[in-house]
């Protein structure tokens, strides 16, 4: 769980960072969200998937490792 809360707070300030240094540039802030929106809207589905797969690979992974430590026999 440390791993992905860690994820998750990277994406945000990453996020932010993005809509930040628009803001510093004098665009508006809708016009920040409606650029990171818009990337999405130009892709394609084979795209999509992966862009989706990428971004949901360290649940993947946190998921996988307390499953793995679940099912292992005790001594």
């Amino acid at each position: 769980m440390k791993m992905t809360g860690i994820y998750l707070i990277l994406a945000c300030l990453n996020l932010g960072m993005i809509v930040f240094v628009d803001l510093l540039s004098g665009t508006s802030l809708p016009s920040s969200l409606h650029s990171l929106r818009v990337v999405f809207d130009t892709t394609t589905f084979q795209e999509s998937c992966f862009m989706v797969l990428f971004a949901a690979l360290p649940v993947i992974v946190t998921v996988a490792d307390k499953f793995k430590q679940s099912k292992s026999p005790r001594k």
